[in-house]
């Protein structure tokens, strides 16, 4: 399986924090937040992880080095003549990620904390089952089609469209896009003929979409946390240490222990955000206990 972290952004919400760092690099509970996407890799073998840059390149190819990614490979897709979206960044790869049927997606800057064991290897599953050119991963949550754009069903587990607002009729239910995808090779049809700045939602899949080809949702229960901004990133990081300090050990639900493992892993014990915050010494002596669990 070849795959590809989307780590160009220029993490514009969360400056000036991110003027220091890129927002892949930045330390949640003391682990770099591409670290948690890493974490959804467990038991698949990745041939090539193709990993895009463009804001502050070095500190992400440092960071790689650093965290020794399970790969055969590791390509750095630099995007230096300007950001090319989410879309225009997989076609530009596109030479890395082709030649294995399907390949996975994932953000570089997402904290998703899975209920279950092993769950991109089920996507996976899930993804042949259906034979669609892509498949998503998705949960339920209440700000699907106002503060979230949503991908939009009907009745089954095929997506109708994309859309900001509830679209309505066939679309009857909204899901909120976590930031993973497995796709098909076939998806290299559907691009602009040159590499441009290009959309893998709204324009890439949509005209696949136009043109008969099957985008399936595959939901899931899991935790996310929103870390675009500074005050969502101290609430999360908030909710995470007040759950994981009030509950015993021995009841620790599935996502609680995938967190800390994740910690227990990649943190350097650094803290960034935090430091501005009441937080910083809490936490830090958190990170210290649960790595010595």
């Amino acid at each position: 399986m070849n795959v590809m972290i989307l780590a160009a952004g220029e993490g514009t919400r969360l400056r000036p924090f991110t003027l220091e760092k890129p927002k892949p690099a930045i330390p949640f509970l003391g682990a770099p937040l591409i670290c948690y996407s890493l974490s959804l890799l467990e038991g698949m073998k990745v041939h090539n992880l193709v990993v895009n840059t463009y804001h502050l390149p070095e500190k992400i190819k440092d960071l790689l080095g650093d965290i020794k990614p399970l790969c055969d490979k590791l390509i750095i897709s630099d995007e230096a003549d300007g950001l090319l979206g989410s879309g225009g960044g997989i076609h530009n790869a596109k030479q890395s990620l082709i030649g294995r049927g399907d390949f996975v997606v994932m953000n570089g800057d997402e904290v998703i904390l899975p209920h279950q064991h092993k769950i991109l290897a089920e996507m996976l599953s899930f993804h042949k089952w259906h034979k669609g050119i892509a498949t998503l991963m998705t949960m339920k949550h209440p700000d699907v089609g106002g503060k979230f754009g949503g991908a939009w069903l009907g009745d089954d587990s095929k997506i109708q469209c994309f859309s900001k607002k509830d679209p309505g009729a066939p679309a009857t239910r909204g899901l909120h896009f976590l930031g993973v995808m497995i796709l098909s090779d076939r998806v290299f049809k559907y691009f602009n003929e040159s590499v441009v700045d290009e959309n893998i939602l709204y324009e890439t899949l949509t005209k696949a979409m136009a043109n008969s080809e099957e985008v399936h949702a595959f939901e899931v229960n899991a935790e996310w946390f929103e870390t675009g901004n500074p005050t969502d990133f101290m609430e999360a990081s908030e909710k995470c240490v007040h759950s994981l300090n009030n509950t015993p050990v021995q009841k620790r639900s599935f996502w609680q222990e995938h967190l800390l493992q994740t910690v227990r892993i990649h943190s350097t014990g650094e803290t960034l955000i935090e430091n501005e915050s009441s937080l910083k010494e809490a936490l830090k002596s958190s990170i210290n206990k649960w790595k010595s669990e």
